[in-house]
């Protein structure tokens, strides 16, 4: 008896591993495949006025957050840390105009392609979630953004290294996320725009701005989350702090109306000032990988907001990270609000952006002071939180006072500025 239950479990264990050695291997070919039956799309650059302020409104909130990131705005490539590292080692490619190491040789309907399917002009797959339902019009905006003879787009000879996956990262973006290979035939509308729309909302929120995506848990796309109103937006996707010099893993957090796990109490006003300058109604900071939407109008924010509000509530709490969440309280202190402020997160020894420091020195302390209450007036595109309304420029001059003191110390090695 016993021969015959070891024999079952010996069958058993062979069906399992060769149903996963065959799943790893189908992985692995549609991973390495080639896609050149995927059409180019019918799409080509908006080069208005319009289209290009559009383009910079999208760009800056979606594409320059992984292809800049860590305070630049030059869209250089560089290393990513949106998935967990189990799934591998991400780099986001350099998408300036230059011709070799850039995109300056691709068309756009090659570079509307990498948008929709991630898809590149070799006809290989990038492991870049893609913006399957992203309107006609909104990826003609970016392009033409791009392609506006912009100095972020200046070439740049960078080449950031390219991206790894693990074998679990293969299997998810296989299979979990899916690799979209269906060629788009037919233009995809973008839904009036409408302060009060939930279409419009629910498009920004699920083809634009990846709300969806990343506030819901799982690889799967936005599409399909929003088809499970039981988890969408409850939070749950992981985020790794560690490569930023951070305590661990990050949750991102509930963003359904749920009044006592979510935004359920946020007012219109509150949600905007939060998405523009990265600082919740009770203080707290939003960190990276969370952008600000410094560029997003009125009418899409409250849009936004409109979507959020005709969503199920969930009262599922997420936990928050394991150094806690950085709240801003102001002081007469510098160096506790050094670390109240959430400057300590990105911008202490051995954090990802220690380095960015020394670009305040040999400034005057009241030029620093004013980059720290407004840094999007210095540099459009920033990802630095605005203080304006919760540091006055008294406490500002200190705080600059006590960040130029730093600058004369040694950086920790493997920060960059």
């Amino acid at each position: 008896m016993m021969k015959k239950i070891l024999l079952a479990i010996g069958v058993l264990v062979a069906l399992v591993l060769i149903g996963a050695g065959t799943a790893m291997g189908v992985a692995t070919h549609k991973i390495n495949k080639t896609y050149d039956y995927v059409a180019l799309p019918n799409i080509t650059r908006d080069s208005s006025p319009e289209g290009i302020a559009r383009g910079e409104q999208v760009f800056r909130a979606v594409c320059g957050e992984c292809h800049a990131g860590g305070g630049n705005t030059k869209p250089v490539g560089g290393r990513m840390h949106d998935f967990p590292p189990d799934l591998g080692t991400f780099y986001s490619a350099n998408i300036t105009s230059d011709m070799e190491k850039g995109v300056g040789a691709w068309t756009d309907q090659e570079i509307a392609r990498m948008v929709i399917n991630g898809i590149d002009k070799s006809h290989h797959f990038r492991p870049m979630p893609p913006f399957p339902n992203m309107g006609d019009k909104d990826i003609a905006a970016v392009i033409g953004f791009m392609r506006s003879g912009h100095p972020d787009f200046a070439p740049e000879k960078a080449q950031p290294p390219r991206s790894e996956l693990t074998p679990p990262g293969r299997m998810v973006f296989a299979f979990a996320m899916g690799i979209n290979d269906k060629s788009r035939t037919e233009a995809v509308p973008v839904p009036a725009k409408s302060a009060d729309s939930v279409e419009y909302g629910r498009y920004l929120a699920g083809s634009v701005y990846d709300c969806v995506f990343c506030h819901s848990p799982g690889f799967d796309g936005s599409a399909v989350k929003l088809q499970h109103p039981d988890t969408v937006l409850s939070g749950g996707f992981e985020f790794d702090l560690t490569p930023l010099g951070g305590e661990g893993k990050l949750l991102s957090p509930n963003i359904t109306v749920s009044e006592t796990a979510g935004i359920g109490k946020w007012t219109l006003d509150e949600f905007k000032h939060a998405m523009v300058t990265g600082v919740t109604p009770g203080g707290y900071i939003l960190r990276p990988p969370m952008p600000k939407y410094r560029y997003a109008d009125d009418v899409e924010l409250a849009a936004l907001y409109t979507f959020l509000r005709s969503m199920k509530p969930n009262d599922k709490v997420v936990p928050p990270p394991t150094g806690g969440r950085p709240k801003a309280e102001p002081s007469a202190d510098p160096e506790k609000m050094f670390s109240s402020l959430g400057c300590a997160t990105c911008h202490a020894p051995g954090k990802a952006y220690e380095a960015k420091l020394q670009g305040a020195k040999g400034k005057a302390p009241e030029e620093v002071a004013k980059w720290i209450r407004n840094p999007e007036s210095f540099k459009p595109g920033t990802q630095m939180p605005t203080y304006e309304t919760l540091v006055d420029e008294n406490n500002a001059l200190a705080l600059a006072k006590y960040v130029l003191g730093k600058t004369g110390s040694s950086v920790s090695e493997g920060t960059a500025p």
